[in-house]
């Protein structure tokens, strides 16, 4: 049973992997996207509708990348150009992307709810031939789609590109002093959009691996909070790379769980489908005890209540 639940872990953790990811990248430059979701369903449907259209993956992913980024841009484009707070940009864009796939996906397919074909390609699964013979690594490691690869060696690169190259270094001052990075002679609106196009990049992998990757459909509002339980990773890892994929996973571990339990504990679906939910919470609480503790060692303000 360690060997299925740590599989489907890794599986379901790939969208929230990706969202982290991308939002990472914008929560370092100083802005914190509560978008994602919108992304990721624009992304979803692009995904479908392209794959179904032509029969392509490569060709899926790259309308869903296209359409994320497309988003983004939209996004940014409220915030530094129209000078709209970025929360109230976010939810409105959030709220269209939605709106637009529930249209499309009436006007296109006739569905009002959800739309599955078997002309829509599926990724196969790979069999890596060294590791799938080790014990227990290869029944976890081995047999996931290429997305799911793709996913996690992701983060040692978005790590480098933070850690070790001039334009990490740059987004990262940003993040921390824009005046500062201004006088300094740094572009802080082109970081900024580079930083909300790259965050569109990784959620536009997401929503294509929900549609194509994990299950071969589009279902209106499949995304099911993720970008929320990645911001709250993101948040909860302090926006590193490693730290956020790992909150990330346990995130998804969360996940798996509650799919497994009912056939081990016989309880209702959907009392453990709150575990994820949950899990979020309480790593929120984590954060914020955390920063009281941090506030109260260098001498900042407390409530006592007598």
């Amino acid at each position: 049973m360690f060997e299925d639940l740590a599989f489907s872990a890794l599986r379901i953790s790939v969208p929230l992997v990706l969202a982290s990811l991308g939002g990472l990248l914008t929560f370092q430059a100083g802005v914190l996207n509560i978008a994602l979701d919108g992304f990721m369903i624009i992304a979803a449907f692009a995904a479908v509708a392209s794959a179904y259209a032509t029969g392509s993956l490569t060709l899926g992913i790259l309308a869903a990348v296209l359409c994320s980024m497309a988003l983004a841009a939209l996004l940014v484009l409220f915030n530094l150009k129209f000078r709209a707070h970025i929360f109230i940009a976010g939810i409105a864009v959030t709220f269209m992307a939605y709106g637009l796939t529930a249209l499309l996906l009436e006007g296109v397919f006739g569905q009002s709810g959800m739309f599955s074909s078997n002309l829509i390609p599926t990724f196969p699964a790979l069999e890596l031939p060294l590791l799938r013979d080790i014990p227990v690594l290869g029944a976890i490691l081995s047999g996931h789609t290429l997305l799911v690869y793709v996913t996690y060696l992701a983060v040692p690169v978005v790590w480098w590109l933070l850690y070790r190259t001039r334009w990490g270094l740059r987004l990262r001052v940003v993040g921390e002093a824009e005046d500062s990075a201004a006088a300094a002679g740094v572009n802080v609106a082109r970081i900024k959009v580079q930083a909300m196009l790259a965050s569109g990049f990784f959620c536009g992998l997401a929503g294509a691996y929900l549609s194509l990757g994990y299950v071969s459909l589009f279902a209106k509002e499949m995304t099911n909070e993720r970008g929320l339980i990645a911001i709250a990773a993101i948040i909860f890892a302090k926006g590193h790379p490693y730290a956020s994929a790992v909150v990330a996973l346990l995130f998804g571990a969360a996940s798996a769980l509650s799919i497994r339990l009912p056939e081990v504990t016989g309880l209702a679906p959907q009392v453990l489908q709150l575990v994820p939910y949950v899990v979020t919470v309480l790593a929120l609480i984590v954060v914020g005890l955390r920063q009281r503790q941090k506030r109260n060692r260098q001498g900042g303000w407390s409530f006592d209540i007598a």
